[in-house]
């Protein structure tokens, strides 16, 4: 009965001891092991912050790079359109330089036919700061150079002279003065300057004068007005390289035209 109890204490300090290990184990595993998913938890929410910093950042960075884009197209648009708007026409360039005056004055006159002609509409267009192609187009499409050129309209109005001046619209004229061709480029060059400085482009502004400011202001134009404002175009940009061939150059430091060179044009007074 002794040697079964002594057995029975050391079986019940056995366990005592185990259960004290375990125990042990257990506080010292809540210690270092970290608890549940906490910092789990912070750090994921840390780099939810980072990458949605850097969403938010970057979309910006591209809308201020797509924003400035728009800008640069813009002012590159005005520039272009203020150059334009804002350049000599190369005619008027040499007719007002004493030194290539004369030249110009030879290549309408034989483009006219007609000196008189020339010369009047060629100091009515640098008067009214007209490019010379545009002007000398103007009174190519209404009469052909003709002074004389008379058209009865179907409103019982008569339209003549070198750049058809209307007898409703210019009433205080005489029909001396309607034929004079000095008279009838200072008259209509003034006008095409009205209606360039009202439409704001040329081409509006020849709708302006063979139809009338209200009815393009009031998009009225009719087709034969829009056929007559193609010719003028056309017309002047075939002028226009011509002039640049045969005069342009020449000053341009590029040598004598073809023309100019072959001497196909007599009493030129710049070769």
């Amino acid at each position: 009965m002794e040697s079964t109890s002594t057995s029975k204490k050391k079986d019940f300090r056995g366990i005592m001891v185990f259960c004290a290990v375990l125990v042990t184990a257990c506080v010292s595993a809540a210690f270092l092991v970290p608890g549940d998913t906490e910092p789990d938890t912070v750090a994921a929410a840390q780099q939810a912050a980072e990458q949605q910093e850097t969403a938010e950042t970057v979309p910006q960075a591209a809308a201020e790079e797509t924003s400035g884009a728009p800008a640069l197209t813009v002012s590159y648009h005005t520039a272009i359109s203020d150059y334009a708007a804002g350049k000599l026409d190369t005619g008027l360039m040499l007719y007002r330089s004493v030194e290539s005056r004369a030249a110009v004055e030879w290549f309408y006159t034989h483009i006219t036919e007609d000196r008189e002609v020339a010369l009047a509409i060629l100091e009515a267009a640098d008067q009214n700061d007209i490019a010379l192609p545009l002007a000398f187009a103007l009174a190519y499409t209404e009469s052909r150079y003709k002074p004389t050129a008379v058209n009865r309209n179907t409103n019982a109005s008569i339209d003549r002279g070198l750049f058809q001046l209307n007898n409703n619209s210019f009433p205080t004229l005489t029909e001396e003065e309607f034929f004079d061709p000095a008279v009838s480029a200072y008259y209509g060059m003034s006008h095409l300057r009205f209606c360039i400085d009202t439409a704001g482009n040329e081409v509006a502004a020849l709708a302006m004068y063979n139809a009338g400011t209200n009815k393009v202001r009031t998009n009225r134009t009719p087709q034969m007005t829009l056929n007559y404002v193609s010719k003028i175009i056309n017309y002047r940009t075939g002028l226009e390289e011509l002039f640049n061939a045969e005069v342009a150059s020449f000053y341009a430091g590029n040598g004598s035209s073809p023309i100019l060179a072959s001497g196909r044009y007599v009493s030129s007074p710049f070769i």
